[in-house]
């Protein structure tokens, strides 16, 4: 077999053959169709490319303030951001403390005992009856956690400052303030750059070190005035040592290389959640107007004889109707009683009344009006039935299997809010609580300050997931546990609860029945299955819908 010599082309060559591979003609077709300019489809669409501050910063006002008036006004949009709060936070949001045990140098039992003294310490600081928790004095922490989520989801990003805020009688001086991102910005209007952008000043590799932010709302300049020009820089960390203590936390779903500012999900769907709002509403008013207009009346009088019957030349062969129409809305007038109380009307002479018998055409407005808020609901995270509350058109399997997608959105936007706010706020809060002895310190373990993961190591329990079947969701559990593929305590969690308070109020149930003498409940966990002549009907019915 012969094998021709391979030869080396250079730059230089007389062939003017390149090494590299050629380039695309700017005047002949792509390589990438997306990238086709003579394509008739993509014909005129030339974005631009641009960084993430860039395309989001200079529009960031206009269009949050844009969501906001529909969150106001529109109820889809309050709707659907409700739904996704509720699913992030709801009204549980609690961390079950597991300090790491190798980390701190001590035993499974001792850290497991001062996992159970960090969480007793923790309720009396987030339950607290008077909200010391919080520097304005009215919500737990779990309401703070729901505020920071509602700016999370609406707005796309949520601000707070931790506070030292010694107070008489109170044991901690963390204390949680809340701040409306819309207060995040460049000192006196100053323009971006490398040091500041959006009110984020940060370092040469672009960390955050520095938040500028307004002492109050930029709408609120007539009713605050000289504060609302006036600028605080915080800075992120408060230095102690080799610690940095959480001083400012910014929340938001960080999508793209050098994003300092959060971007809403909600800004996919505006234009579109807009022209919904607008057409129903119109659809509405035609509606009404359609049921409230009985009929018209015509009049039957020629214009030759009602020129002649008026009488009344104005020049240039014009017919001067004013007194005749005045005569009959005198007439009208006068009749209102009749028309509005009789059943029979009296008309003006050669009147004629015609009944408004056209029927509004709305067949198609609900079929319209689901195709957008299933797009909707898609851009924000949640089903189109949560959405709507329409339950009508869904079986078992296929709401299972939408709520199981949704859930993975809600595990990922829930570990946003925890790593971003919940973890900081819980740091600050058991350092304090650990330097002043609040929380006892087991013999021989590490500094906090020399391993700070190893004592904040917990899991944040939110919200129930729920149940569509509860009788084939707890038997999918209970095989679970026995299949030893997962625990009691991740059940419960699932649920919204603590496991070992589960346990610990079934051992009271358990003490009070043996000292009643009735005799403690079965702990066999085996469950049996439904029958085939049980199972049979519901999966008839779901081949049905």
């Amino acid at each position: 077999m012969t094998v021709k010599p391979r030869v080396r082309v250079s730059a230089g060559d007389a062939t003017g053959a390149s090494a590299r591979p050629a380039m695309a003609s700017t005047s002949g077709d792509a390589a990438y169709s997306a990238a086709d300019r003579r394509s008739q489809a993509l014909s005129g669409w030339s974005p631009s490319l641009l960084s993430a501050d860039a395309a989001w910063l200079h529009d960031r006002d206009t269009a949050v303030a844009r969501i906001r008036d529909l969150e106001r006004n529109e109820g889809w949009a309050s709707a659907g951001i409700d739904r996704q709060v509720d699913m992030l936070v709801g009204g549980t949001f609690r961390p079950n403390a597991k300090p790491d045990a190798m980390a701190l140098g001590i035993s499974e039992e001792a850290a497991t005992d001062l996992g159970r003294r960090i969480q007793s310490a923790w309720r009396g600081f987030a339950e607290d009856p008077t909200f010391r928790c919080d520097a304005e004095r009215q919500l737990p922490f779990v309401g703070l956690m729901g505020l920071i989520a509602r700016e999370f989801v609406a707005g796309g990003e949520a601000l707070g400052v931790i506070r030292w805020k010694p107070q008489t009688g109170w044991k901690y001086a963390t204390a949680v303030h809340v701040i409306d991102p819309d207060r995040l910005s460049n000192p006196n209007g100053r323009m971006d750059d490398e040091t500041i952008t959006g009110g984020v000043e940060r370092d040469a590799d672009g960390a955050p070190i520095a938040y500028h932010i307004r002492r109050s709302h930029p709408g609120d300049v007539f009713l605050r005035g000289a504060k609302s020009w006036t600028w605080d820089r915080i800075e992120r960390w408060d230095q102690v040592g080799t610690w940095q203590r959480p001083k400012v936390f910014h929340v938001y779903d960080k999508r793209r290389p050098g994003q300092t500012r959060g971007i809403s999900k909600l800004v996919t769907a505006l234009a579109k959640l807009r022209m919904l709002s607008r057409y129903s509403e119109a659809e509405v008013k035609t509606a009404a107007i359609n049921a409230t207009i009985v009929g018209a009346i015509y009049t039957q009088l020629g214009s030759e004889y009602a020129a002649e019957a008026i009488g009344n030349d104005i020049g240039g062969g014009t017919t001067d109707w004013g007194q005749f129409n005045k005569q009959r809305a005198q007439f009208y007038e006068e009749s209102r009683r009749v028309m509005d109380d009789n059943r029979f009307v009296t008309l003006f002479p050669t009147d004629r009344l015609d009944l408004n018998t056209q029927p509004r055409q709305t067949a198609g407005y609900p079929a319209f009006q689901t195709a957008f808020l299933q797009a909707f609901a898609a851009s924000l995270g949640v089903t189109y039935e949560q959405l709507s509350m329409d339950w009508s058109r869904t079986n078992y399997s296929s709401a299972r299997a939408a709520l199981n997608e949704v859930w993975r959105g809600v595990w990922r936007l829930r570990g946003i809010l925890t790593w971003g706010a919940a973890n900081l706020i819980y740091a600050a809060w058991l350092e304090e609580a650990l330097d002043s002895g609040e929380v006892e310190v087991p013999a021989g373990a590490a500094d906090f300050y020399d391993q700070p993961a190893g004592y904040l190591r917990a899991d944040w329990i939110g919200p129930a997931r729920g149940y569509i079947d509860p009788v084939k969701e707890a038997q999918a559990a209970v095989l679970r546990m026995q299949g030893q593929i997962s625990t009691l305590e991740r059940e419960a969690a699932e649920q919204g609860s603590d496991y070992e308070t589960i346990l610990a109020q079934i051992a009271r149930e358990n003490a009070d029945r043996e000292r009643l003498g009735l005799g403690g409940p079965g702990t066999d966990m085996t469950v049996q299955g439904p029958s085939d002549d049980e199972r049979r009907p519901v999966e008839e019915r779901e081949r049905q819908v």
